[in-house]
């Protein structure tokens, strides 16, 4: 199993390689939450329901599920902006 070889060698490498370049940090938390975005806008349940949160239910019980998808969409993709100009910015 070469390649498994391969993905467990870079795992163990990545975080002194984090440590060396900090910045791609950003792009890392940039594109995970690009991910969710992603999920949000398709609908998938799991990006926004809250099995846990009372706040996360509370807001979801007042504003409805398509708009409480938009404010949280909204805010994931201002997250998301705001860790690509981080990244821009170090640079």
């Amino acid at each position: 199993m070469e390649w498994f070889d391969k993905i467990s060698e870079f795992m163990e490498g990545l975080p002194e390689w984090l440590q060396a370049h900090p910045r791609y940090g950003y792009l890392i938390v940039a594109g995970i939450l690009l991910l969710w975005l992603v999920g949000i806008v398709c609908g998938w349940r799991w990006t926004y329901s809250r099995p846990g949160s009372w706040e996360g239910n509370f807001w979801l019980g007042t504003l409805g599920e398509r708009s409480y998808r938009f404010w949280l969409g909204l805010i994931v993709a201002a997250a998301t902006g705001c860790a690509l100009l981080l990244f821009f910015v170090t640079g």
